[in-house]
């Protein structure tokens, strides 16, 4: 099957033009992982699961994604991904340490974004969070403080469309297990256009 590619003049008719009984609106598809500390893994696939699945015993709910099918979407709707961004989430004691991992699994490895079996991008995963860390770390407390992202790079400037019953993912590979201090949430976003039937 062939990737329908839209330049930015398409999209924004997308944004403007309602067709028959089309819907095309602003929409996030979000997806969740866990990077364990001292397990070994080294490659992490996001959108490969969906909300009300089971997880090592734990419900996968809205906070982890808004995935409706594992790696897919749902007959009739079609995605069109102007940008793709990838998150640490930090811990919310802002201690030294979780600093030092959200850095680690931010700022090494490369990222590829699949439809099929083909990759659409290929980038190294510090590039789809854009920005910088830095702040302050001193005190008995060790605390310390990441500055908020300013620049989030990752942005398509032809957007590939995926289509309905056609699997995509983005996949995060690092050269070695990152070494953390505790466990880390990482999350891959698509920011884009949803296309899906109008209701009624």
């Amino acid at each position: 099957m062939a990737i329908e590619v839209l330049t930015r003049a398409d999209i924004k008719n997308l944004s403007v033009v309602s067709q028959g009984q089309l819907e095309i609106i602003d929409w996030w598809l979000y997806d969740t992982l866990k990077v364990v500390q001292g397990a070994a893994a080294t490659s992490f696939r996001f959108f490969q699961q969906a909300i009300g699945s089971t997880v090592s015993g734990s419900p996968i709910t809205l906070e982890d994604t808004n995935m409706e099918i594992p790696g897919q979407l749902p007959a009739g709707y079609k995605f069109i991904c102007q940008k793709l961004i990838f998150q640490p989430i930090q811990a919310l004691d802002l201690l030294v340490e979780s600093v030092k991992d959200a850095f680690a699994v931010s700022h090494r490895g490369h990222a590829q974004f699949f439809i099929g079996t083909r990759p659409y991008m290929q980038v190294p995963v510090k590039e789809l969070i854009g920005g910088t860390f830095n702040g302050f770390a001193g005190g008995p407390t060790e605390v310390a403080y990441a500055s908020p992202r300013t620049v989030v790079n990752g942005e398509f400037e032809y957007s590939p469309a995926i289509p309905a019953n056609f699997s995509f993912s983005l996949v995060v590979d690092y050269p070695a297990a990152p070494v953390l201090d505790a466990d880390i949430s990482i999350r891959a976003m698509m920011v884009g256009k949803l296309v899906r039937p109008k209701q009624g």
